[in-house]
């Protein structure tokens, strides 16, 4: 009986130690468990610190680079491409959406910027006006009869006028909008390049006499700005009409229109189609609307305007500045008509173009670059006349059409 007893206790003290060697054994692998969990957090925070850190150089790496481009001021040009090109002496040229388009009294072309024609058209004008929208170009005989329409692919089609054309523009599809004369009675056609025809007529008395026309990029869309001479006494009106199924529910399409007492609107133009700008001697008015324009700003101008630029996010109007230390001052609208920048300059200028990274002033010899934070950025002389110049969306950029040669330039 006592060695049963004793039996069981060994037993009972050998389950013990063994119970004991486990959970030293446990103790000691949740031990070794937590310093492989520390060693892989702490790899982890480290992983971690070096990637915030990475981002943090290259987020001040970035800053600095941008601080430095936006400060850049550049000095001199370089010439990186240049082809031979020849033109007539009578004909003109002009950027049409990033290629050059050519007329004269004889014809029009339309050119790359590395010199190889797309197409050309001969005709003869005696007095061939311009209209552009985006790619579309259409050219006009003023006191003629005929409108050839294009864009940067090739011909669209041609009309035929049965009056003489005093007036007319295009819209980017095409459709033409174009003021004959017909005595007393003033009739506004609409042509389309497969040949479709409408138009509307106004008369002296009623509405007076359309100094300016506009087409929305769609054309469905129709602004004219009238002028009028009642008891020796001018006045101006702008009228919208309205092509498509709304406008089928006014009287000859007008939707709408608003009426100034001694002014005179020579300029009335679409931005966008839901947005026209209009420019008189004595006030500057803003539309917005895409079925029915409304009047947003008419505000009042006390000093003379000397040129207006546009494109379809911008209007540049120029002031003389008689009292100031420049000659001139640009003021610059966007679609909402809120005035963003303002310039002052002294050059003399023959064109202001607003590019998406710069604002250009230049003249046949030299240019005055901007950025959009009115930053001088580059100011220099050309080595050689300049008939046209084409921005490529890089400040630094450009594409300059010379009597002789189209070049690439770089700035330095």
């Amino acid at each position: 009986m006592a060695e049963i007893k004793e039996f069981s206790k060994h037993r009972f003290l050998a389950k013990k130690d063994k119970d004991r060697d486990k959970d030293k054994e446990k103790k000691a692998e949740d031990k070794n468990q937590r310093s492989i969990d520390h060693m892989l957090a702490r790899h982890r925070r480290i992983k971690i610190y070096t990637v915030l850190i990475a981002i943090a150089v290259l987020a001040v790496l970035t800053f600095v680079f941008y601080l430095n481009w936006k400060s850049k001021v550049y000095v001199d040009y370089e010439v990186v491409q240049q082809t031979e090109w020849t033109k007539s002496s009578d004909s003109r040229c002009l950027n049409l959406a990033g290629t050059l388009f050519t007329y004269s009294n004889d014809g029009m072309s339309c050119t790359d910027t590395k010199g190889k024609v797309i197409w050309n058209q001969t005709y003869e004008m005696q007095n061939p006006i311009v209209r552009t929208c985006k790619k579309t170009v259409a050219v006009g005989d003023y006191n003629g009869r005929s409108i050839y329409i294009s864009d940067t692919q090739g011909i669209l089609g041609m009309i035929e006028t049965t009056m003489p054309i005093r007036d007319f523009c295009v819209s980017s599809n095409g459709i033409v909008a174009a003021v004959l004369d017909d005595s007393t009675v003033t009739a506004i056609h609409l042509y389309s390049t497969k040949g479709e025809h409408a138009y509307f007529k106004t008369t002296m008395s009623q509405s007076g006499y359309p100094i300016a026309i506009d087409i929305s990029d769609d054309g469905t869309q129709v602004a004219v700005s009238y002028i009028k001479a009642d008891n020796g006494q001018l006045s101006s009106s702008i009228g919208f009409y309205n092509f498509s199924a709304v406008g089928q529910n006014y009287t000859d399409n007008l939707v709408s229109g608003y009426g100034y007492a001694d002014a005179v609107v020579p300029m009335v133009h679409y931005m966008e189609n839901d947005t026209v700008f209009a420019v008189a001697d004595n006030r500057l008015m803003f539309f917005k609307g895409r079925q029915k324009p409304e009047s947003i700003l008419d505000t009042l101008i006390s000093e003379e305007i000397r040129s207006v630029f546009y494109d379809k996010n911008h209007v540049g109007i120029v002031f003389f500045n008689p009292t100031g230390e420049t000659t001139y001052r640009l003021e610059i609208y966007d679609t909402s008509a809120k005035k963003t920048n303002e310039i002052n300059f002294s050059m003399e200028y023959t064109d202001i173009l607003f590019d998406t990274a710069s604002i250009i002033i230049r003249n046949d010899n030299e240019c005055l670059l901007y950025d959009w934070d009115n930053r001088v950025k580059f100011q220099g002389t050309f080595m050689e006349r300049i008939l046209c110049l084409l921005p490529m969306g890089n400040i630094a950029r450009y594409t300059l059409v010379t009597e002789h040669a189209i070049q690439t330039i770089e700035l330095q």
